[in-house]
C-alpha cells in the first residue's frame, strides 16, 4: 500500500513538473504575445544611422577603428535583437539600448556581446520596450574587417526546450524533497543526491559544448584520445581547435549568450565534426597514470561515438558520466563518514564543486575518491564497537590510489590510517600488516610523482606559464636553496590561506564563467559548520597529537601543490608562486575543518532540522548560481 502511494505521489509530482514548466514557458512569452509587431522584423538599411561603417550593397562594412550602427525603435517592445555578419576575426560588440524606466526617466543599458569565432549571427536578449538600439564594434588594423549583413528584431513566440527542461527538473526535485522530507532530513546523503542530480543536470545541459572549465580543452582531448585508443582518426581543423588553448575556435571568453546562439553553435560544430576538412590526425592514447581521472568521460564519449551522436551530445555525454560518478561516490562518502556529514555535504554542493563535477577535469575523481577513502578510514577509527576491518582499510587504500593517481600531491593524506589507535586492531600482526599496506600506498603514490621528475625534470613543464619556465633549472634552485625556498613557500601559502580554505577560491569560482554569488554567506556558514558539525562524542577519540599529525599531512600536501606549480608553471627564481587555485584545496578541506573543530559551541536544534537548514542553504547558494549559468546560455 505504501509503495503504491509513493508511486502515485511521484507521478503527481512529475505531472506538476511538466505542467509547471509549460506554464513558465507561456509566461516567458507573454510580452511577445502582446507586442505590436510579431515575428521577425527586418530593419531597413535606410533607417539605420551609421558612424565609421560604410554602406555597401551587402550591408555595412567596418575596416578598422570603432564604428556604430543605430536604429530608432520608437518605444516598442523588443524581445531579441539580431545581427548577422561576415568576418574571420572575433566579434566583440557592445549593444546599448535606450528606454524609459518605471519612473518615466530615459535610461540606457549596456550589453557586452562576445561571439564565438565559428558563428555568423548574434542573438541578443532585450525583452523590454526600447526607444533606440545602438550596435558598437571595433575592427583591429590588419584584420579582415567586419561586414554587418543585416539587422533584425525577433519578436517571435518561441518554445525554449532548455527552459522547459530546467524548470521541470527544479519543480520535480522540489516535489521529491517534499514527499521524502522525513527520509531526507534524517539522511542528509539523500538530500545531496537530489540537489546534485537536479542542479548537475541543468549544468550539463546549460554549459556550451566548448572550453568552459579550467584547462577543459586538454582534458577533453585526453578523454577523446582514450575513447579512440588504440587506433586514431582524422578530425577537422575546427574540431582540433576544441583540443587546444591556442586557437580562436576555443576562446573561453567568447561563448554563446542566448538560446538561439547555443542552438547555432551545436549545429555549426556538429557540421564540422561530420563534414569538415578532416585534415588533422588524432592518435588514440592512454596518456599516463593521471588519466584514471578521465575514464568515465572517455567511456561515455566512446559510447556516444558508437551510437552516432552529434558532437555536442557526445561532449555532454562525457560531462554527464562524470556527474553520475560524482553523485554515486559522494553519496557513499557522506553516508559512511561518521562525523561532519553536513560540512562534507556543504562542500560537495557548492558552485565550484558542482561546476567541476560537470566539466572535463581530473578534479572530480580526485576529490570524490579521496573523500570516500577518508570516510572509510574515519568510520573505522571512530567506530564505538569492534575492531578495525582489514577489508575496509584495504578498500580505503584502493580508493586513495584512484583519487591520488591523477594528482599525487595528495599522497600524504594516504597516511591518515597510520593514526588509527593500536587498540582498534584485533592483533599486533594485523595492525602491522595494515599499516605496512598504508605505507606502501603512500610510497607508490609518491613514486608516481617524484620518480618522473627525477628522471626528466622537464616532464611536468607547463607552457602556459609563459616564457622563462624551465622545470629542470627551477628544481635545481629549490634543491640548492632549501631555506630560501621554504621562506618563499610559506609567504605564498599564508597570503592565500584564508581565501583558499574558507572563501571564494574554493567555493564560488567556476572556470571561465562568472563566479557564483553569496560571497560573504559561504565563509560564515563554513565557520558555523566548523564550530557545530563536529559536536559528536566520537570526536573525542581524535586527540591533540592526532590533530597535529593530520595537520602535518595537510601541510605536506599543500607544500607539494605549491611546489609542483612553482617548478612547472613559474619563471625560474621568482619569489611569487602563480598558478595555484583554491580548487586544489578541496580534498583537504574536510580534514582541515576537523582539526579546527571545537565542541565548545552547541546548537539547540535537532539533527533533522539542522540537515534541513544546510540543504536549504545549498539549494539557495548553488541554485541561484545555476540559474545564472542557465539563463546566460539558454535563455
Amino acid at each position: 500500500m505504501k509503495k503504491s502511494r509513493k508511486i502515485r505521489s511521484i507521478v503527481i509530482v512529475l505531472l506538476v513538473a511538466i505542467l509547471g514548466s509549460l506554464s513558465i514557458e507561456v509566461c516567458a512569452n507573454i510580452s511577445a504575445f502582446f507586442a505590436k509587431q510579431h515575428g521577425i522584423i527586418q530593419i531597413d538599411k535606410k533607417d539605420i544611422e551609421a558612424k565609421k561603417f560604410k554602406k555597401k550593397s551587402k550591408g555595412f562594412e567596418l575596416k578598422d577603428g570603432k564604428g556604430k550602427l543605430r536604429y530608432n525603435v520608437g518605444n516598442e517592445y523588443v524581445k531579441k535583437f539580431v545581427y548577422s555578419y561576415d568576418t574571420t576575426d572575433l566579434v566583440d560588440a557592445t549593444i546599448t539600448i535606450g528606454f524609459t524606466n518605471s519612473m518615466g526617466t530615459e535610461e540606457t543599458a549596456v550589453i557586452v556581446d562576445k561571439n564565438p569565432i565559428l558563428l555568423r549571427k548574434s542573438v541578443v536578449n532585450i525583452n523590454k520596450k526600447v526607444k533606440w538600439i545602438e550596435l558598437s564594434m571595433k575592427s583591429e588594423p590588419g584584420g579582415s574587417g567586419i561586414l554587418i549583413k543585416k539587422l533584425q528584431i525577433d519578436n517571435r513566440v518561441t518554445v525554449n526546450e532548455y527552459r522547459i527542461f530546467g524548470s521541470a527538473i527544479i519543480i520535480f526535485a522540489f516535489g521529491i524533497f517534499i514527499i521524502n522530507r522525513k527520509k531526507i532530513s534524517k539522511n542528509i546523503e539523500y538530500g545531496f543526491v537530489v540537489i546534485a542530480t537536479a542542479l548537475g543536470l541543468i549544468f550539463v545541459v546549460a554549459i556550451p559544448a566548448n572550453k568552459v572549465g579550467w584547462d577543459e580543452e586538454t582534458h577533453f582531448k585526453r578523454a577523446y584520445q582514450m575513447s579512440i585508443y588504440p587506433g586514431g582518426e582524422y578530425v577537422s581543423t575546427e574540431i582540433d581547435g576544441q583540443f587546444r588553448a591556442d586557437t580562436l575556435c576555443n576562446f573561453p571568453d567568447y561563448q554563446p549568450q542566448s538560446y538561439e546562439e547555443k542552438k547555432d553553435w551545436n549545429k555549426t560544430i556538429d557540421q564540422y565534426y561530420k563534414n569538415g576538412d578532416h585534415a588533422v590526425y588524432e592518435k588514440g592514447q592512454l596518456c599516463g597514470v593521471y588519466t584514471v581521472g578521465l575514464v568515465p568521460q572517455a567511456f561515455a564519449i566512446k559510447v556516444a561515438r558508437n551510437l552516432g551522436m552529434s558532437f555536442d551530445m557526445m561532449f555532454l555525454a562525457g560531462r554527464l558520466a562524470e556527474l553520475l560518478v560524482y553523485i554515486f561516490v559522494m553519496y557513499w562518502a557522506i553516508k559512511i563518514i561518521p562525523v561532519g556529514k553536513r560540512i562534507l555535504t556543504f562542500i560537495s554542493l557548492m558552485p565550484t564543486s558542482m561546476f567541476l563535477a560537470v566539466t572535463y577535469t581530473y578534479d572530480t575523481i580526485v576529490y570524490s575518491f579521496i573523500m570516500l577513502a577518508i570516510a572509510i578510514l574515519m568510520k573505522e577509527w571512530l567506530k564505538e564497537e569492534g575492531y578495525v576491518s582489514g577489508k575496509n582499510i584495504i578498500l580505503a587504500n584502493i580508493f586513495m590510489i584512484i583519487g591520488c593517481l591523477p594528482k599525487a600531491v595528495y599522497a600524504p593524506v594516504a597516511l591518515l590510517g597510520m593514526f588509527i589507535p593500536s587498540e582498534k586492531y584485533k592483533s599486533k600482526t594485523k595492525r602491522n600488516i595494515l599499516k605496512i599496506i598504508t605505507i606502501i600506498t603512500f610510497l607508490v603514490l609518491m613514486s608516481s610523482f617524484v620518480i618522473p621528475q627525477m628522471l626528466n625534470p622537464n616532464v611536468m613543464e607547463d607552457a602556459r606559464g609563459g616564457a622563462g619556465v624551465d622545470s629542470g633549472v627551477q628544481m635545481s634552485l629549490v634543491l640548492g636553496h632549501p631555506i630560501a625556498y621554504a621562506g618563499i613557500l610559506m609567504k605564498n601559502i599564508l597570503a592565500c590561506f584564508a581565501e583558499f580554505s574558507f572563501a571564494t577560491n574554493s567555493y564560488r569560482l567556476m572556470g571561465h564563467i562568472q563566479p557564483g554569488g553569496f560571497q560573504y554567506l559561504i565563509p560564515i556558514m563554513v565557520v558555523i559548520l566548523i564550530l557545530t558539525d563536529y559536536a559528536d562524542e566520537r570526536v573525542k577519540k581524535i586527540k591533540w597529537n592526532h590533530r597535529v599529525g593530520i595537520l602535518i599531512l595537510l601541510g605536506a600536501s599543500v607544500a607539494f601543490i605549491w611546489t609542483a606549480l612553482y617548478i612547472a608553471f613559474n619563471k625560474t627564481g621568482t619569489s611569487v608562486i602563480e598558478g595555484v587555485q583554491g580548487r586544489y584545496y578541496r580534498p583537504l578541506l574536510w580534514l582541515l575543518y576537523l582539526i579546527c573543530s571545537s565542541r565548545v559551541v552547541t546548537l539547540n536544534i535537532s539533527e533533522k532540522n539542522y540537515n534541513r537548514i544546510i540543504l536549504a542553504l545549498c539549494w539557495l547558494i548553488t541554485g541561484v548560481t545555476t540559474y545564472g549559468v542557465w539563463s546566460a546560455f539558454c535563455i
